[in-house]
């Protein structure tokens, strides 16, 4: 059998036999693993304790997140152990048949993953624009990606017949050139990012926002068009995959075939969690705010500056004012106030009374109000309040 290789590929591959790529591939497919899933079971916390809750497009991202994680593990189980990073020249035949069958395996993964990561975008989109005519072209554009996604399996599962000849040489068969194929679904998959990520711009900036929020929601909103970069190097890297040194030339393809639905996870999982953690500091500014506020020793009147201000300095007041529903004071005719009717005590918002070892009582008037006093005392004139301070001794 005539080798594949020209004189000057010998000696070339003879000359770098001990290069070797495993410890790119171990990282290239650990670390989307730890970031997929870290992301995601993120997203679905903050969604649990959300006002919505589980909606469709999380389950649409959890799934995808685990295609991601089949194809990563693929990569793992039938890379490195059977000379995936090595030069060909170096790999037995039954290791590139596994790398080969690896290839298959990690191929459909590949097309699972980038489905559902477009879906469950739709989705998002589907649920949070109610424009009756962009839900529409939503509903048409989650079409087309799910025949896309079908007509590529069924066309990886005729590639070749019987489908052992796919990644065993010694098996005769008949098998499809799918080198058209490749660059069909590799430029369509490209048009198709663009199109997801630019379509909620219009929408955007048809809603009553600043300009400044709208280019923020924009920015958001298009940061999945990194992951359309990725698909155009990956495009470019997809040209030498007819290589005959395919255990060498297969690993960066394989890095940005999982990057790509890698990128497409998070850009939908960052902006969630993202609100959740601002939502929650805001919660837990509120709450600490809310107790600093109550659980002083204080008993403020309502509508009381002057007990609000006590609070802060750590001394407790009785505001005894006037009731405005017991105030029935009567204006003859010839202008003169009548005589004020009875006063109402307001009810404190303590339901104790402070104790008399602890506090001592001083007493202020002013003209901000009207009190009858304790049963003890006079009564006040009309236009004087008395105010009761509380302090520790």
């Amino acid at each position: 059998m005539a080798s594949p290789f020209t004189p000057e590929e010998l000696a070339y591959l003879e000359a770098h036999k001990n290069d070797s790529r495993v410890s790119e591939i171990m990282w290239v497919y650990t670390v989307p693993i730890a970031a997929a899933t870290i992301s995601t079971g993120m997203r679905l916390w903050a969604k649990c304790y959300g006002r919505n809750g589980i909606t469709l497009d999380d389950y649409l991202i959890l799934v995808a997140t685990i295609c991601l994680i089949g194809q990563c593990a693929s990569g793992l189980g039938f890379g490195p152990p059977h000379g995936m990073g090595r030069h060909v020249i170096v790999v037995s035949p039954y290791d590139q048949m596994m790398v080969r069958k690896g290839d298959y395996v990690f191929s459909h993964f590949y097309d699972f993953a980038l489905v559902f990561v477009k879906l469950g975008i739709l989705a998002f989109y589907h649920r949070v624009f109610v424009h009756h005519v962009f839900r529409k072209v939503v509903l048409a554009t989650a079409a087309f990606v799910l025949a896309w996604g079908i007509g590529i399996t069924v066309t990886l599962f005729l590639a070749c017949r019987p489908l052992a000849a796919y990644w065993d040489a010694n098996v005769t068969g008949k098998c499809l050139v799918m080198v058209t194929f490749t660059y069909f679904t590799n430029i369509s998959n490209l048009i198709t990012d663009i199109w997801i990520f630019l379509m909620p711009v219009p929408m955007i900036w048809h809603l009553q926002l600043q300009t400044k929020k709208k280019m923020l929601l924009s920015l958001i909103f298009c940061i999945g068009l990194a992951t359309c970069v990725v698909s155009s190097i990956r495009l470019t890297v997809v040209l030498g995959r007819g290589s005959a040194d395919f255990t060498w030339y297969y690993v960066p393809l394989g890095a940005y075939s999982v990057f790509e639905p890698l990128g497409g996870i998070l850009c939908t999982n960052l902006p969630i969690i993202w609100h959740m953690f601002r939502k929650r500091r805001a919660t837990l500014n509120s709450n600490s705010g809310f107790k600093s506020h109550t659980n002083s020793n204080s008993t403020p009147t309502i509508g009381s500056r002057r007990a609000r201000f006590a609070i802060r300095l750590g001394i407790t007041t009785h505001d005894r004012t006037q009731n405005e529903s017991g105030n029935r004071t009567m204006l003859g005719a010839d202008g003169e106030e009548g005589r004020a009717g009875d006063w109402q005590r307001m009810e404190s918002m303590e339901s104790q009374k402070p104790d008399p070892n602890i506090w001592t009582t001083v007493e202020r008037l002013d003209s901000a109000g009207l009190d009858e006093g304790p049963s003890n005392s006079p009564p006040l004139k009309p236009g004087m309040k008395k105010t009761v301070w509380n302090v520790r001794k």
